[in-house]
């Protein structure tokens, strides 16, 4: 029997989904520092997911819907084969000199760019012209005839408020002025899920966040733990970011002389100098996907106390994990739901907040 236009859209589809989700895309992403358009795509692509499988069988005969579903097809190829493209680009070129250049930088966002772009339009069409109107039992509405209720719509819009509201009591956790290192560890049903990791990410990307430490990183742990890999991870995200925000790849010669150089080191020294590159700046690093509390025992060791404001978030799925990364001997653990939707809870100490309340009480101190 043939394969019908919406049954290979979907297969298409769901391939490239896949693939975009995957370790090995979400990795590339963080190392390209293309991660909001990752994102972004991912999810436009999960929406016409959602609408390919609403699609109804006699659907296939619509010209309009056919045409549509076979752009949806084209541009999963072109998503799947771009970061592909990029998986192998970074493969070919040496840890520290990703990108080599800024030049290289340069060109690998306009391609995600131009992909964005490309995918947000495939995505709007069906909306535009009210092609494949969800799962009710009822055919293929007119071309221009409108299909989303308001109620859908303000559904969206209440869920994209709550979603904008957990970011923000995020970002305030992470900027509370206080000096000391502290640990903020996130408990969700899923370190994958798309909606969690959307929240703690766009956190971890506001520019208000950014300006307060001198260095940011995301890693996704792997299983086995390894903590040579593992800081190397942290170093080349530094790296990376470094030559980003300077814009000028001789603004950071000192930065990456000290960085290339722990890239040489053997795992003994190369703890010993991460944490005294670290402890002369604040830093802010996110932990996703920490399964076992002797993996956090390990992961605390490479992090300096050093007084600087610094934040680690940890991002796991173990309700127990989360509480033991703030401390057992700590009673005035406080937990809090970030957002009402899902079961995704903040653990931080209770005198964290407290003595930001007192600070903020006495005002600045008088010159």
């Amino acid at each position: 029997m043939e394969a019908t236009a919406l049954s290979v859209g979907k297969s298409v589809l769901s391939g490239a989904l896949s693939y975009a989700k995957s370790f090995v895309a979400e990795e590339v992403a963080l190392q390209l520092g293309v991660q909001r358009d990752h994102v972004f795509i991912t999810d436009e692509l999960e929406m016409m997911r959602s609408f390919l499988m609403a699609a109804h069988g006699d659907q296939d005969d619509n010209m309009v819907v056919r045409t549509w579903v076979n752009q949806v097809r084209n541009v999963s190829y072109a998503v799947e084969d771009c970061l592909h493209d990029f998986a192998v680009r970074l493969q070919k070129q040496s840890w520290w000199r990703i990108p080599r250049t800024l030049l290289d930088r340069r060109c690998v966002a306009k391609q995600m760019k131009e992909l964005r772009i490309k995918v947000e339009d495939v995505s709007q069409r069906n909306q535009r012209y009210h092609l494949i109107k969800g799962s009710s039992s009822k055919p293929t509405s007119i071309v221009g005839q409108p299909t989303i209720s308001s109620t859908t719509m303000s559904a969206a819009d209440d869920a994209r408020l709550l979603r904008q509201k957990a970011k923000m009591d995020l970002v305030k956790l992470i900027n509370c002025k206080e000096g000391a290192l502290r640990v903020i560890a996130l408990w969700g049903t899923s370190s994958s899920d798309l909606g969690e990791l959307s929240i703690i990410r766009s956190a971890y990307e506001d520019p208000m966040i950014h300006k307060n430490f001198d260095c940011c990183a995301w890693i996704t742990l792997m299983c086995p733990f390894n903590q040579t890999y593992f800081i190397r991870s942290i170093i080349r995200q530094i790296y990376v970011n470094s030559l980003q925000e300077t814009g000028e790849e001789g603004k950071s010669v000192i930065g990456a002389h000290v960085l290339r150089m722990m890239a040489t080191m053997k795992e003994d020294g190369l703890t010993h100098e991460f944490k005294r590159y670290l402890n002369f700046k604040s830093y802010l690093i996110v932990l996703n996907g920490i399964h076992t509390i002797e993996e956090w025992d390990c992961i605390k060791t490479c992090f300096p106390s050093n007084k600087k404001g610094s934040r680690i978030i940890v991002s796991t799925e173990k309700v127990e994990v989360a509480s033991l990364c703030i401390g057992a001997e700590d009673e005035a653990l406080v937990h809090k739901k970030l957002f009402v939707d899902r079961s995704l809870y903040a653990f931080y100490s209770k005198g964290f907040l407290r003595r930001e309340a007192i600070r903020r009480k006495k005002g600045p101190p008088h010159m």
